[in-house]
């Protein structure tokens, strides 16, 4: 029997409102980053499923089993159970999570999303080259104090990466890419300009590409890649929340 770390269990707040929030965590990562989030929405009456995708929270040998479709289906998987029970589902997604909810977005008629640091371009190049590589995983580096204060934190993610699901990863970017012309719900885009993966400029890939007429980017400019837990998710949290209260 597969045991989820206890750090990376899915979370689900019922909230008070006809809203609700499906939290998507980034590749590798879990729900654990999209909890100071969820409990920030939940205080303010909405509802919140924080979904963990599948082959997180196990080991990078599970991840490897898996690919884009499969998390895509969990993602759908779970907005249309929402959907029974809410009159709105709002997607935010963070990173891969980012990624998924804009995907969401071409599909279903969802009414808003909210994508945070979604990779369209990666700051580094060489990114591409690891896909093309005969290994089967490579390492974050992480130190031990980065890997304990991370635990600390309440967080889970992987150490290592399996290539095979990296590619997954890029070749789904680049079937996003072509579908985001579809997406006409309001979208509220989120990157910090000091990002260490992701390229700044995705955001305004998305932003140029998008075909709704309402959307926004909110530029940050002291978070990292993970800006539910940045310096700066104050501003993060209430961005959304304002973008939520123009839904109703």
């Amino acid at each position: 029997m597969q045991v989820i770390h206890r750090n990376a269990e899915p979370f689900f707040y019922e909230g008070n409102k006809e809203i609700v929030c499906l939290l998507i965590h980034g590749f590798t990562g879990s729900p654990a980053d999209m909890r100071p989030l969820g409990t920030y929405l939940q205080k303010k009456g909405y509802g919140v499923s924080g979904l963990l995708l599948p082959g997180h929270g196990l080991t990078p040998q599970d991840l490897a089993q898996t690919g884009w479709s499969l998390w895509y289906k969990a993602v759908e998987d779970e907005y249309l159970r929402l959907r029974k029970r809410y009159k709105l589902v709002i997607p935010l997604g963070l990173s891969l999570g980012g990624i998924l909810a804009l995907y969401l977005s071409a599909k279903q008629e969802v009414k808003g999303l909210v994508s945070l640091s979604a990779p369209v371009f990666f700051r580094d190049e060489r990114a591409y080259d690891v896909a093309e590589t005969d290994l089967e995983y490579f390492s974050k580096n992480r130190t031990a104090e980065e890997k304990k204060r991370n635990l600390a934190k309440g967080r889970f993610s992987y150490e290592e990466i399996p290539i095979v699901a990296f590619a997954s990863l890029l070749e789904f970017i680049d079937i996003v890419k072509r579908e985001l012309g579809k997406i006409k719900a309001p979208a509220l885009l989120l990157q910090s300009q000091d990002d260490p993966l992701v390229n700044p400029s995705s955001a305004q890939y998305l932003y140029d590409h998008l075909s709704c007429i309402q959307k926004k980017i909110v530029w940050l400019e002291r978070s990292k890649h993970v800006i539910t837990l940045g310096a700066e998710r104050q501003q993060v949290f209430e961005a959304i929340e304002f973008f939520l209260q123009e839904r109703n």
